[in-house]
């Protein structure tokens, strides 16, 4: 790609040439009535936004927002390069819980075809932003389709500010750039020719304030996808709490460095690397952290980079050395990264991976963040009683729908209880409780919740 590299306005245009327009046919997650009932499925339209790859040497592969294509059914993009012809494009993966909001497509193999026939040039594949992220000021450009245009959009800015990532979010780009709906999943890019981010989303009654997922992020998501097959960062593997002089005695430290380890999680990266509890974290890959947890030095007091940003940075199945202070010494040890194990509460964002059983007039489903969301607007009682059950290791079962004139209604049953046992055994996930129900020998099921509520059922 011919570019003057001091120009930044000739080199967007030239990578306008590999952003395109999604569309999307699919269905709308936010309804609240699909996430209590997933037998609803409230259909939908949608547009936004994406950019071609240049990613070891494979073709027809395409970055955009995960909530571009969470729940599609169908999916096509749309180039300037090629007037206004449309082409089917297949999910290879996404990050579910839009924790960085990244997702991957590609168009098939016959539609690269017929792209390649029809463009006016080759495609333009953009190449992700390596090595130290851009300093605050840096100008760019956002690329994108906002609001349906059917021509690409370009507007200018700056990088302004950053946000760290945490346990549970990712590290984000702040910019002045405008970022509406529609560009969302497109790319943000620098004079020298590489995309800064992906276009996030922009902040709601905020002037001037748009926010993007950085490029490195962007590309651990497309490794893991590709050689891993799931859309994952690698996790600490436990909590992790700030350090201070007053544990000096205790920890046996002369001054307060690192991140005091509070909980190992079972079959995690740090019970792997043989690290315990009040074990003080040091460095992570020759990455050293001040009693905050922030990066030391690595880009300048004005940035806040933490060790969970370093972590995640780090691809999934990749040898991490980790320098901690145990007892007054200073150690070393290694493991593989790897992905945080899950809990018993897990997101559920695709709404056809969501399972349930319809029994006795209630909808019944494994409990899911989704669910405890939903259930602010229906009973904040119950959603404070689902909440105390996000760390068991445990899956448990919510009745999230009650069919009017059924067994379940004429008992006054609830949405929101909690099914721990049927017919006097443990239950926690769908299996086991629908080989309670067909084993059932006595024409009846009792179910009891996590309250002490109980149900008593006549089986057909």
């Amino acid at each position: 790609m011919s570019k003057k590299k001091n120009d930044l306005t000739d080199v967007a245009r030239e990578m306008m040439n590999g952003v395109v327009q999604i569309q999307v046919e699919g269905y709308i997650e936010e309804d609240i009535q699909s996430v209590m009932n997933p037998a609803i499925k409230i259909p939908g339209v949608w547009l936004g936004s994406g950019f071609f790859v240049k990613y070891n040497g494979i073709e027809g592969y395409i970055v955009t927002n995960a909530h571009v294509v969470r729940n599609a059914n169908k999916i096509e993009v749309s180039s300037m390069l090629t007037s206004e012809e449309r082409f089917e494009a297949e999910l290879v993966g996404l990050v579910k819980k839009l924790e960085p909001d990244v997702a991957l497509i590609k168009l098939t193999d016959e539609e690269l075809q017929r792209f390649k026939k029809l463009a006016v040039r080759d495609i333009e594949y953009l190449e992700l932003w390596q090595g130290s992220s851009p300093a605050r000021g840096e100008e760019i450009k956002a690329i994108g389709y906002p609001m349906g245009m059917v021509e690409p959009n370009m507007s200018g800015g700056e990088i302004t500010n950053f946000i760290s990532g945490s346990e549970y979010t990712t590290e984000r780009f702040v910019t002045n750039a405008a970022i509406n709906p529609g560009n969302s999943g497109g790319p943000s890019v620098s004079k020298n020719g590489k995309v800064v981010g992906l276009n996030t989303a922009v902040m709601i009654d905020a002037e001037n304030i748009g926010f993007i997922t950085p490029a490195g992020f962007v590309k651990i998501i497309i490794e893991n996808l590709l050689k891993q097959n799931e859309p994952h960062f690698a996790g600490i593997g436990g909590k992790l709490q700030k350090n201070s002089d007053h544990f000096n005695a205790l920890l046996k430290q002369s001054e307060a460095k690192g991140l005091i380890v509070a909980q190992v999680m079972a079959n995690g990266f740090l019970e792997a690397a043989g690290i315990r509890a009040r074990d003080v974290i040091l460095s992570i890959n020759g990455v050293e952290f001040d009693r905050h947890g922030i990066v030391i030095g690595k880009e300048g007091h004005f940035r806040h980079k933490n060790n969970y940003d370093v972590m995640k940075l780090i691809p999934i199945g990749d040898d991490v050395e980790v320098v901690y202070f145990r007892n007054g010494e200073t150690r070393t040890t290694c493991a593989k990264a790897m992905r945080n194990p899950e809990k018993g509460v897990i997101s559920r964002p695709i709404i056809d991976e969501r399972k349930y059983i319809e029994v006795f007039g209630m909808i019944i489903q494994e409990l899911s963040y989704e669910i405890i969301e939903a259930m602010r607007q229906i009973d904040a009682n119950a959603q404070i009683d689902m909440i105390q059950t996000i760390e068991q290791e445990k899956p448990m079962l919510a009745v999230t729908h009650i069919h009017q004139g059924t067994q379940a209604d004429e008992i006054e049953w609830p949405v929101g209880e909690l099914i721990v046992k049927a017919n006097e055994e443990e239950v926690h996930t769908l299996d086991q409780l629908q080989n309670i129900l067909s084993n059932n020998k006595t024409g009846a099921v009792l179910l009891e919740c996590r309250n002490g509520r109980i149900g008593y059922f006549n089986v057909d």
